[in-house]
């Protein structure tokens, strides 16, 4: 069963989001304020770049392309995808996950025809599906990649990549309790993205309530977040009271009631400063 195989969270930590059961292998996985920080430069490098190349790959993606356990992922991500339990949303992801772990031209196992074989089945499986545009996209990166007489290998490609740009993006500026998607959701202005798969995660009939509720939690952070330009206290709130009231049991329920306690008391002291 899918809860007896350990997620390879990023960079083999786990701190956030410990303890995340791997019946949702997606999104969850990852560290809170940019784990890769404990890790040598080329490590980061590579994650840095893989992610450049396509902002779309999740934490869970991206770790087996940077640990070379590429492998390892997707079949994980097959054995969710073959569950009776998981809805039709989290199995379009996964698949679309697949088919961009094996075009990134960072990953050690890269391959454009097996990527266009999992792309091609989307566009079957799931013809009603927002990812069909991106997917369309993807496809014709591969077909122009066709003509290239030299295909660079993984070391080749970082040795030419801009290292400062890539190494030297903020760091600091978000709450620890973030994941690196959240965190990149804010930074790229990539909310609907977020919304949409921690949702599919949330409403997914074989997400556990621990899972559920720390769904629930990353978007109340995203929108209480000050770099967020569209910060809502309102949706926030929203988040961590339905985790209060589902998932009172969940340990994440605690923190959700702590972060809405100092909303409450922010938007307190922002009323008495403008009465002032």
């Amino acid at each position: 069963m899918l809860r007896s195989i350990k997620l390879l969270f990023i960079m083999t930590l786990i701190t956030v989001l410990a303890g995340c059961a791997a019946t949702t292998p997606l999104v969850l996985a990852g560290g809170g304020n940019h784990e890769y920080l404990k890790y040598k430069t080329d490590i980061r490098l590579k994650a840095a770049a893989a992610l450049d190349e396509e902002p779309d790959l999740i934490t869970y993606s991206l770790n087996g392309i940077v640990e070379n356990k590429s492998e390892d992922i997707i079949n994980t991500y097959l054995l969710g995808y073959g569950k009776d339990d998981y809805s039709q949303d989290m199995k379009s992801i996964a698949i679309y996950q697949i088919g961009l772990i094996y075009m990134n031209r960072y990953n050690q196992d890269r391959d454009d025809e097996k990527a266009k074989a999992y792309f091609h089945r989307h566009l079957i499986e799931f013809p009603y599906s927002i990812l069909q545009d991106r997917i369309h996209d993807r496809l014709e990166i591969i077909k122009s990649r066709e003509n290239e007489t030299v295909q660079m290998t993984p070391e080749q490609l970082l040795a030419h990549v801009d290292r400062d740009r890539l190494l030297n993006k903020p760091i600091n500026t978000f709450d620890p309790d973030l994941t690196p998607m959240s965190e990149r959701a804010i930074r790229d202005n990539r909310l609907e993205d977020a919304n949409g798969v921690y949702l599919t995660v949330y409403q997914n009939p074989g997400s556990s309530d621990n899972i559920k509720a720390k769904s629930l939690y990353q978007l109340g952070l995203i929108y209480m977040s000050e770099q967020n330009p569209e910060k809502s206290l309102k949706k926030s709130s929203y988040f961590f009271r339905k985790i209060m009231d589902e998932f009172p049991d969940q340990p994440i329920s605690q923190k959700a009631e702590h972060k809405l306690s100092n909303l409450i008391n922010q938007n307190n002291s922002s009323d008495m400063n403008t009465e002032k």
